[in-house]
């Protein structure tokens, strides 16, 4: 879960010409690009265009690790060092994003081990839910900050706080500010964090992932009220127990996906094979318009289904999937959402995990701008028809 100040990235994508299946010339982003979605009033984390506040996704993203503990709280006798492997997955965390993004972003984690005691209990940190608010926050950012007068945020802009284990820090946000609002250092503000609190020592090196995704401009897909993971384990940024990966869209938002991998169809209809999105080839997603090719502000994406992970260490995850992105629906509120082929649930998979449409299968929703049809699985992805209404 993300907090405070707002951001996003800038969408771009010139996208390849894909051969027509019948009827009209097809109409994809052949000298256009795929647009910035049109955020309107929703500025923070949307699913349109991201605010300069945004940590760069492309390049090398440096951030420090450092160990706090408390009064009330002391840290684990045994030291740190198997702490932040755990929260790194033993470097599973780094290779992550160099996998997601294409070698696009290098992340590099370094660390000052040890723990250092913070000038007031954990308790005194958080409200009675034991969570943060940007105040609070900014305070216990600060506060930690101040006992590392090594660290320089010039070259490791990203900090990453680990509290000693305690039920006054239950959660891990990612702390995001604009200058003017961050704790100051003597080597400059500090504006982008995650602090891990008392779930990161159960939940995997996906949890690090996901707050530093937020850093990066990404939205939480799942609903906060009522909690759902609306969005299935088809992406981190709904489900960090099952996910393995980042959806199409997303890639596309970080400026990870390539250009000739990706299609904008706007009109007529097209056949094309969807080739996997972890691959190095062939067009991976097409995009279509629901409310305006020029200036949209949603769009439909259609891609291959990435394995989701379930509980008991098995994966799933295979054919089409088909997902809708609204730059207005701000984040916790399912900004995206799943066209699902099937709408099952279990525990170990999560919701939606059979969403994906089989070969043989016809997506024909008169509501939707697009009709799809899956004609056949290949070695090397889907055979897929679409028509843009």
């Amino acid at each position: 879960m993300s907090e405070i100040t707002r951001r996003h990235v800038l969408a771009l994508g010139v996208s390849a010409w894909l051969p027509v299946m019948s009827g009209g010339p097809a109409r994809f982003a052949g000298p256009d690009r795929i647009p910035v979605l049109d955020r309107k009033w929703n500025i923070y984390l949307s699913e349109g265009q991201t605010d300069p506040r945004s940590l760069p996704a492309i390049g090398s993203l440096r951030a420090m690790m450092v160990f706090v503990d408390f009064a009330d709280a002391p840290g684990d006798i045994s030291g740190t060092d198997g702490i932040a492997d755990h929260l790194t997955g033993y470097g599973k965390a780094e290779k992550w994003f160099r996998d997601q993004s294409y070698g696009r972003l290098t992340f590099e984690i370094a660390r000052i081990p040890g723990w250092r005691r913070m000038p007031k209990p954990a308790t005194s940190y958080t409200g009675a839910n034991q969570r943060f608010t940007f105040q609070q926050h900014k305070d216990y950012m600060s506060d930690a900050a101040a006992l590392f007068p090594e660290l320089d945020v010039r070259t490791h802009p990203l900090l990453l706080v680990v509290g000693a284990k305690t039920d006054g820090i239950a959660s891990s946000p990612t702390f995001i500010a604009t200058p003017i609002n961050a704790p100051v250092t003597p080597t400059g503000p500090v504006r982008w964090g995650v602090t891990f609190g008392k779930d990161s020592y159960t939940n995997t090196h996906m949890n690090l992932c996901h707050e530093v995704c937020h850093t990066l401009g990404l939205p939480d897909l799942y609903n906060f009220e009522p909690p759902r993971f609306t969005t299935g384990s088809w992406d981190i940024m709904c489900d960090i127990f099952r996910g393995t990966s980042l959806i199409g869209w997303h890639r596309h938002k970080l400026g990870w996906l390539a250009d000739e991998r990706k299609a904008y169809l706007a009109h007529g209809e097209c056949e094309t094979v969807l080739t996997p999105l972890p691959g190095s080839t062939g067009i991976s997603m097409i995009v279509v318009p629901a409310d305006g090719a020029l200036n949209p502000s949603k769009v439909y994406a259609i891609e291959l289904a990435q394995p989701i992970r379930g509980h008991d260490g098995t994966t799933t995850g295979d054919g089409v999937l088909v997902y809708s992105v609204d730059a207005v629906i701000p984040t916790g509120q399912s900004p995206v959402r799943i066209v699902p082929a099937k709408t099952t649930a279990n525990f170990n998979y999560g919701e939606l995990f059979e969403a994906p449409f089989s070969s043989g299968s016809i997506l024909d929703d008169p509501t939707l701008p697009f009709s799809l049809s899956i004609k056949a699985k290949r070695e090397d992805g889907y055979v897929v028809g679409v028509k843009v209404r």
